[in-house]
């Protein structure tokens, strides 16, 4: 039997910060969809970073109906299904096991803390946002060097393990954000030596918090309450007219979204969606017939399928296919080129017929 898997990503509603584009609409329906093309798809719609933390399957799949929600509610969406765990460290959102990604987001948060104290230029240079990416099998001593070139600072990546990593390009992140990503797959953590600036990689000792200061008008009564809860841990300290809360990212999160109210509007799913702008993964074990691939491809996208200037032979041809979030009338076109058939499209109809 086919599996055929319908993919939705909407486009993100105006937000420009990282916490408004959190709140914003995220539209995905589908069912095994691979967790890494959801990522791909959301990053780009909404300009973020997704990772996805090396001890993960990229190709876990993740099953969403079409219902309302946020960005961030679909973030956590996929991370319980598959058992994940979000953090955000703007404009970074680490998918990663239970108890890692919380732990990560809040490294980045602490090590860009330190960096801040360092001198001036230096501090500048470090926190300021770069590009960065490479391409598929490149290694986390390769990553280490280029870091090194971006933002002109020795990293010592020899303590890095070997690996191949798959491409990923990271939009406007800092070197702190960068080297916390670099290491944290490998239970270690990036620390910056001022005499020799260099950043070495140590491993990982204890759980992060990081201590931050807040106007003390938005640290509430009933926002300090909502805080233990996420991280019981977490402390406040009364600094003038600023309180420093010290705790895990998410508590930091909260507190920074604390103005941001998701305006997610009800999800219509495909319906809310031309046929032609529609994208899919099938996966189509062995071969089939072009004519029935064809149809549950139609039915699925919402094109009527128009066969009658089709000879039946070349509608029996079998057929085998297997593609990753491509237009339907991509996946029509290639059917169609299998079995020697033409095709073209109105605006809700694949009309298909013999060559001419």
């Amino acid at each position: 039997m086919a599996c055929l898997v319908a993919s939705l990503f909407a486009t993100a509603q105006g937000a420009d910060d990282f916490g408004g584009q959190l709140a914003s609409t995220c539209r995905v329906t589908g069912t095994e969809l691979p967790l890494r093309v959801v990522a791909h798809r959301i990053g780009e719609t909404h300009q973020i970073n997704v990772w996805i933390d090396r001890r993960i399957d990229p190709t876990t799949p993740v099953s969403l109906s079409a219902s309302a929600g946020s960005l961030q509610q679909t973030l956590e969406a996929i991370a319980t299904q598959a058992d994940l765990e979000v953090g955000y460290a703007d404009p970074i959102v680490i998918v990663a096991p239970q108890g890692r990604a919380i732990d990560a987001a809040t490294r980045i948060l602490a090590l860009r803390s330190e960096l801040k104290e360092l001198p001036i230029s230096v501090a500048k240079r470090l926190l300021q946002p770069h590009d960065l990416d490479w391409p598929r099998a490149t290694t986390p001593a390769e990553i280490a060097e280029q870091i090194s070139q971006t933002w002109n600072v020795l990293v010592a990546g020899d303590s890095l393990p070997h690996d191949l990593w798959d491409r990923s390009a990271l939009r406007q992140i800092d070197a702190g954000g960068a080297l916390v990503l670099l290491a944290e797959g490998f239970d270690l953590v990036p620390q910056y030596d001022l005499q020799t600036a260099t950043f070495r990689m140590h491993p990982i000792e204890e759980g992060p918090a990081v201590g931050l200061d807040y106007p003390a008008a938005k640290v509430t009564a009933s926002v300090t309450r909502a805080l233990r809860k996420i991280d019981p841990e977490v402390t406040f300290e009364k600094r003038g007219a600023l309180i420093r809360v010290t705790g895990n990212s998410s508590v930091h999160h909260r507190i920074r979204n604390i103005d941001a109210v998701p305006n997610a509007k009800p999800n219509k799913g495909l319906a809310a969606v031309e046929p032609q702008m529609r994208r899919f993964t099938l996966r189509i074990p062995g071969v089939k017939p072009a004519a029935s691939i064809l149809q549950a491809v139609c039915n699925a996208s919402g094109f009527t399928l128009d066969t009658s200037a089709a000879s039946s032979e070349r509608l029996k041809m079998p057929v085998s296919l297997e593609v990753e979030d491509q237009l339907a009338t991509e996946i029509i076109e290639s059917i169609c080129a299998q079995a020697g058939l033409t095709v073209r499209f109105d605006a809700t109809t694949a009309i298909v017929a013999d060559p001419t």
